[in-house]
């Protein structure tokens, strides 16, 4: 049976795509990251001199091996980069890239989290400065090298390892003395870092850094109940925006002249239940929108905000998963195209509401019912034949469209559908 839907899939793309112009090849074949491998070997096959599709080819995801192998070779830079950036390339790809005498081309490399260590390894001496910087930055790279790293004159390099996610606590913390403000500002947003080596940078000058300090979770509660008192705005927006935050600072957070603060406050999810009640009562709008789109927030706040003055407000309410059913389908019907798109893309939104909305005026509300992954299967073959075709191509990719479903339209007359439900049937069948 795979092989039938992949005789259809090929056969589609030899009667229709071959012949199509560059929109249509771009947007259903080389950005669509489910091509099957066979029609971007047929691509290829018809397009040997087109740049823009080679580009295109090497840096897709499911791009051959041999393909991505004799893109790079390509005489184009920017298509040798694509290979050199795809995850997909093999290593001896990889290895070959990385002695490429075009400097982006070993960036990118290094950049690659497939890059095997001993290339990484390598790379980390090179005498570019950004090629050292793309290593820092590699999830792949070994502890040894980010130590290395870490030394390096360079302020651009210092930087990638302090930003990079899987630098380990000791490092950071060596860092963390760093003379450059960004350096320190990356260690403070580190989910790596020590709350040790938080609460030294607690104290520091560059308010940025504070601030970072301020959001980042493993930050020690004293050291949060400190910064609580900083004289900057963005600093204490920070602590009330902090999970660990204490709710006794978050009250205090809450009654702060600024709104930004108190905005920071109703987005808490661990803000209690009286203190979301006192901001959903909140003068400014947006720290009412803060407390609707709280998905901790009750269902009566949510009920009493759907019926705020302010569109945006009602807009928070109609996105949050846990606003009842009433609510949902009294929102949907508003002559407000951001609420009705709000409902649209709301996973919990009822069933009948949803059908509704596959047929409402404004496109955009159409797209969010195709994106939802629990729009019901009739909406879903309503908006295939959608005037919008990228509403069209995001029903059909629908978790909800049913094989029976897509069969039915293999043979459609659109031939844009007919591929893209082809590919879909393809790709549910690998």
């Amino acid at each position: 049976m795979e092989n039938n839907y992949l005789n259809d899939v090929i056969n589609s793309y030899s009667f229709d795509y071959k012949y199509a112009g560059w929109s249509e090849i771009n947007e259903d074949l080389l950005q669509d990251e489910n091509t099957p491998p066979e029609i971007l070997d047929k691509l290829y096959e018809d397009n040997k001199t087109n740049p823009r599709i080679l580009r295109g080819l090497s840096a897709h995801p499911r791009a051959s091996k041999a393909l991505l192998k004799a893109l790079s070779n390509d005489v184009n830079d920017a298509v040798r980069w694509g290979v050199a950036d795809n995850t997909a390339t093999d290593p001896d790809i990889l290895e070959v890239l990385s002695i490429d005498n075009v400097p982006i081309i070993r960036y990118r490399v290094a950049k690659n989290k497939h890059t095997p260590v001993r290339i990484l390894e390598k790379l980390a001496s090179d005498e570019n400065t950004m090629i050292r910087e793309g290593v820092a930055s590699n999830e792949n790279a070994p502890t040894e090298v980010l130590m290395k790293l870490s030394g390096d004159p360079e302020d651009t390099v210092r930087l990638a390892v302090a930003e990079n996610p899987k630098t380990p606590a000791d490092i950071l913390e060596s860092l963390a003395r760093d003379p450059k403000d960004d350096v320190r500002t990356a260690i403070a947003t580190s989910k790596n870092v020590a709350g040790e080596t938080l609460s030294t940078l607690s104290r520091d000058r560059d308010i940025e850094v504070r601030e970072k300090v301020a959001r980042n979770n493993n930050t020690p509660v004293e050291a949060l109940k400190a910064l609580l008192n900083d004289p900057e705005t963005t600093v204490r927006e920070g602590v009330g925006w902090n999970k660990g935050t204490p709710l006794d600072c978050l009250e205090t957070l809450a009654g702060d002249k600024k709104q930004t603060i108190r905005t920071c406050v109703a987005k808490n999810p661990c803000a209690s239940g009286p203190i979301l009640e006192q901001l959903s009562h909140d003068g400014d709008a947006y720290v009412r929108k803060a407390v609707a789109k709280n998905e901790t927030t009750s269902e009566d706040l949510l009920i009493r905000l759907s019926k705020d003055e302010d569109w945006r407000v009602c807009e928070s309410v109609a996105g949050n998963p846990h606003t009842p059913a009433n609510v949902l389908e009294f929102l949907s019907t508003n002559s407000d195209t951001y609420l009705r798109k709000a409902v649209a893309s709301n996973k919990d939104a009822p069933t009948q509401v949803l059908l509704n909305l596959a047929d409402d005026k404004d496109w955009m509300v159409r797209e969010n019912v195709a994106r939802n992954p629990n729009a019901p299967a009739e909406a879903l073959l309503k908006l295939v034949d959608d005037q919008d075709w990228r509403v069209a191509k995001l029903a059909i990719k629908n978790p909800n469209m049913s094989e029976e479903t897509l069969s039915s339209l293999a043979n459609h007359t659109n031939y844009r559908i007919r591929y893209k439900v082809r590919a879909e049937l393809l790709r549910n069948k690998v």
